[in-house]
């Protein structure tokens, strides 16, 4: 039984004439003709009875009629099922990011995002950013949330929002005056105390880079594998530190230090969205990058 067979047939039993139904079906009422025997003939029994008008089903054309508007059914339950997983009506969209970026973005999108899709649920794959690029990779997370700052090529990706990396401070720098805040040269703080992530972090090699752009070289380096602990430590005066813009909004520090930009124009890296080529993206995931862009 395939669909065109299936159509035919359903439609002569809903008008119960051959005739109108090959009207309506925009076929010639012999050519209809001819397809009915010919299902009859493969089936081994008649479905209609030709004897009556309006035509009426045989027993065993009840029982092929029942069956094939099952088939229908199925059909089209299987459609809206797939058309709900394009759109993403209901199901889950599984997000990977650090949980400090999962702490700073999560509260100010997902309440917008619930309200337009209520039935799909967010489960988030919490890990370190570095891991983060592997999880999409294998699988474990559809979306990853990530600096792209040195991002693998083999990845889709769309930036989402700029991030200004600022410099923490104890006390008090030389500094100029700028129009979001004061802003500090890199050269001035040349031999200082520094407080890093260690090394194979996306944000450490940032830093890195931001140290061999100006010539910096830190007279000592504290190392830390967490983007707060770095923040806490240099508010305790254990050096200077440069870190995300979120952790500084986040964080309740043990002292209120001197927040900086590096240079006048600040520095800035762009936060985006990374998936596998071959990971489609719903309708759902695609709000969800859009709130996101407009967090």
């Amino acid at each position: 039984m395939d669909s065109k067979q299936i159509q035919y047939i359903l439609k002569v039993a809903e008008c119960q004439n051959i005739t109108r139904a090959a009207e309506q079906l925009y076929v010639s009422q012999p050519a209809l003709s001819h397809f009915i025997s010919k299902v009859e003939e493969e089936l081994g029994a008649r479905i209609f009875n030709r004897g009556t008008s309006p035509l009426t089903l045989t027993q065993a054309g009840e029982r092929y009629v029942r069956t094939a508007r099952m088939m229908m059914s199925l059909e089209e339950s299987l459609k809206q099922d797939i058309e709900n997983l394009r759109d993403c009506q209901t199901g889950e969209i599984v997000l990977g990011l650090s949980d400090m970026r999962a702490t700073s973005l999560l509260p100010f999108v997902l309440p917008d995002f619930s309200r337009l899709y209520p039935n799909v649920k967010i489960r988030t794959v919490e890990s370190s950013s570095r891991e983060v690029e592997e999880n999409v990779r294998r699988g474990a997370a559809e979306i990853g949330i990530i600096p792209l700052f040195d991002q693998g090529q083999d990845l889709a990706s769309m930036p989402l929002y700029d991030e200004e990396l600022v410099l923490v401070s104890p006390q008090d720098l030389q500094s100029s005056r700028g129009s979001v805040r004061n802003w500090v040269s890199m050269e001035d703080v040349n031999e200082k105390d520094f407080v890093v992530l260690t090394r194979g972090n996306r944000l450490r090699r940032a830093v890195d880079a931001i140290f061999l752009e100006h010539g910096v070289k830190p007279r000592s380096l504290l190392e830390s594998s967490n983007n707060m602990t770095v923040y806490m430590l240099a508010t305790a005066g254990m050096g200077l530190a440069i870190v995300p813009e979120s952790v500084v909004r986040m964080m309740n520090p043990v002292r209120v230090p001197k927040i900086y930009s590096i240079g006048k124009a600040g520095f800035h890296w762009s936060i985006g969205a990374v998936w596998r080529e071959d990971t489609a993206l719903t309708g759902a995931h695609q709000q969800l990058l859009r709130l996101l862009q407009n967090r």
